[in-house]
């Protein structure tokens, strides 16, 4: 109306000081106001202008789904398809919540899906287990591709494999391994997965520990089985490394005194003389780890090396030493496993030969059958330290 006022030119604003010819303005509403923003980036990478309190000042991380959550989620979109019996029973949806964890509800949404597509495409109108099965390894590695391997190369890729299953299942006590493959799916000639049995933010040394080993463990069997490795190893030993930097250049982590004959003194008078002794083992032994550490942590491809911390640690002579001793007895731990455990992971690469893929408690099932064993080690003895 001011406006329209103003536009016609022949009425004034006011009449003398005191008498206004317009409408008084709007006061303000008194509504709030917030501003609200999302990002995937950490937010130590964000602008500390705009996180500082009075910007953006409270700050919400939105995790993954708990198994609890993830089982709601499964109940909600499986309701949507057409799915078979068995996928309702309690068994299998505890199953399929224990075998996503980290899946967001997106990718449980895809998953049902594409469950859905998978078994439209064969003809069926509702999908099973081993359509949701297909999906998740779908969406997680990527589509299979119908590549046939030689038989000795099926062999040898079912053997890496088996390595790091039987290294997870032995040492990775609070993970569960939920799927085993020698099916070609990007470049992976084939993979193994262990995912955490319960939702957890931090770790033990131990636990990192066997991160390395299960890491190795792949390495460890191709040794046991060829006396040689492939270069399926490759990733292996760069993600290894990498681990290792990690633990000790963030976390203060560092290699464990060697226990000489693979038990721990219980009783007995130590002598002087035999405290010198044990000692100068002990440093010999370590001196042997980090020897083995190095060699293998020089295969490692510097491209994914360069960022800080690891490149700090690496570039640092002590601190590289203690990350090759964490490398080292990764590896002769993880030697030591297969070569103890020879027969049983070669049956659990017959199994995983004959299937091409392992999943869920079928896994778990034939890891458990296979009742791998953990060695006692005596470093003291020339046959514990393998080659490389």
């Amino acid at each position: 109306m001011n406006t329209f006022l103003d536009a016609l030119y022949v009425v004034p604003r006011r009449i003398g000081s005191r008498i206004s010819l317009r409408l008084p303005h709007a006061k303000p509403v008194g509504n709030q106001i917030y501003f609200i923003g999302a990002t995937n980036v950490p937010m130590e990478m964000l602008d500390p202008a705009l996180t500082r309190p009075g910007r953006m000042g409270r700050h919400v991380w939105f995790r993954t789904p708990t198994k609890r959550d993830r089982l709601d989620i499964f109940d909600l979109y499986l309701a949507k398809v057409s799915h078979d019996e068995d996928l309702d029973t309690e068994k299998r949806r505890d199953e399929l919540a224990r075998v996503t964890n980290g899946y967001s509800p997106a990718m449980i949404e895809q998953v049902c899906s594409m469950a859905l597509t998978i078994a439209h495409h064969d003809g069926r109108m509702a999908f099973s287990w081993p359509d949701i099965v297909e999906a998740m390894t779908t969406v997680e590695s990527g589509t299979a591709i119908g590549t046939e391997y030689v038989p000795e190369e099926t062999r040898a890729v079912a053997l890496h494999e088996a390595g790091h299953a039987a290294a997870a299942h032995v040492y990775m006590k609070g993970a569960e391994s939920t799927r085993l493959s020698i099916r070609q799916r990007g470049a992976a000639l084939g993979h193994h997965q262990a995912r955490e049995k319960q939702e957890r933010f931090s770790s033990w040394f131990s636990e990192e520990m066997s991160q390395l080993i299960w890491a190795l463990g792949a390495m460890a069997a191709e040794r046991v089985f060829y006396g040689e490795s492939s270069t399926g190893v490759g990733g292996d030993v760069q993600s290894a490394t990498a681990r290792a930097a990690w633990m000790v250049g963030v976390c203060g982590m560092a290699p464990e005194q060697p226990e000489l004959n693979g038990r721990a003194r219980t009783n007995g008078t130590v002598t002087a003389a035999k405290a010198r002794s044990d000692e100068a083992k002990k440093d010999e032994i370590m001196q042997r780890y980090e020897q083995i550490g190095v060699q293998i942590m020089n295969r490692a491809s510097g491209g994914a090396l360069a960022a800080d911390p690891v490149a700090g640690v690496l570039g640092d002579r002590d601190k590289r030493a203690f990350a090759a001793q964490l490398l080292g007895q990764a590896y002769v731990t993880a030697y030591a496993l297969i070569s103890h455990n020879k027969k049983a992971v070669e049956q659990i690469a017959e199994a995983l030969i004959e299937k091409k893929e392992l999943f869920g408690d079928e896994l778990v099932e034939i890891l458990e059958s296979a009742k791998l064993k953990i060695p006692r080690i005596d470093l003291t003895q020339a046959k514990a330290w393998p080659a490389v």
